[in-house]
């Protein structure tokens, strides 16, 4: 599973869903995935009284994640990428790291993942789908590998670290990193890194095994969703125990209400009944009557 195994952005594809079918609630959405990736390959999902086979909502996924990951277009989504991380780039090597420039570069990198692991899930559903189109491939992998290299410079070239000074040398490093994301802006949106600039930056990501031909897409998807199963089961067992535990007496508790319940139960036994005893007395006093006649 590699980069994805830990199903951090998963909700990201229940969203789509949810998008591609507002009538649905989201439990609706939930079952329709799952039986989407899950399902032998000539099942159907039924939902709404309508009847869907598995190609057709594997390609309205895969379209949906591809519109969720581009703000105007895929243009000035790139150019807007390259801008923040040259931004973070300068910020954090500016001698001195603050708690906003911190924050600006957690929020970039949580953000560009994101957006890769969406790109990743529609270049899956695309190829179990087996859509034909060798030109969509060719560019969502491209901006695969764009958004692996960049979240590499930045981990590469600013520290995971706030308040605190920024050495001499590490500015040094990180100079010429933030001109030529700034001089990428102006190479248009099919520019791409050569092999050497790659191998220079320690950021090569054309051999990548989950891009080559072969990946085996279709498994990737369940074993996925299998994750995300277990770790959903997980929080409701987790959760259905809080509950109970909220629910069941602790047995401190249930002690004292045993107690409680005997010590009631003694004063029931104990409690004055005046018609028992009006009775009794006047038997008593029958007795003692018969016994003095008898003397």
């Amino acid at each position: 599973m590699g980069r994805y195994s830990n199903c951090t952005y998963f909700e990201t594809l229940y969203d789509a869903v949810s998008q591609i079918f507002p009538a649905v609630n989201r439990p609706q959405a939930c079952t329709i995935l799952r039986e989407t990736i899950l399902a032998p390959n000539d099942y159907e999902v039924e939902f709404n009284n309508a009847t869907y086979n598995q190609a057709q909502i594997e390609v309205l996924i895969a379209r949906q994640l591809l519109d969720n990951c581009i703000q105007e277009t895929p243009e000035q989504t790139f150019q807007d990428t390259l801008e923040n991380a040259a931004q973070i780039m300068k910020h954090m090597n500016d001698g001195y790291i603050t708690t906003e420039d911190y924050n600006e570069r957690c929020q970039f990198l949580e953000h560009i993942t994101r957006q890769e692991f969406m790109l990743f899930a529609a270049l899956a559903f695309f190829h179990t789908a087996q859509e034909d189109n060798d030109k969509m491939y060719s560019e969502i992998t491209l901006n695969i590998i764009r958004l692996r290299e960049i979240n590499d410079l930045i981990l590469q070239y600013t520290r995971d670290a706030v308040e605190i000074e920024v050495g001499r040398d590490e500015f040094e490093q990180a100079k010429p990193i933030y001109k030529m994301l700034k001089s990428l802006q102006s190479l248009g949106y099919d520019y791409n890194f050569s092999p050497r600039e790659r191998a220079g930056l320690g950021i090569d990501h054309e051999e990548d095994g989950d891009l080559q031909d072969g990946f085996a897409y279709d498994h990737w998807l369940k074993r996925l969703m299998l994750l995300q199963l277990r770790k959903e089961i997980a929080m409701d067992n987790i959760e259905s125990a809080e509950v109970a535990e909220k629910s069941t007496p602790t047995e401190a508790e249930e002690d004292i209400g045993d107690r409680i319940a005997k010590l009631r139960g003694m004063a029931d036994k104990r409690r004055f009944d005046k018609n028992r005893f009006l009775q009794l007395e006047e038997s008593e006093h029958s007795d003692f009557s018969s016994v003095k006649t008898t003397d």
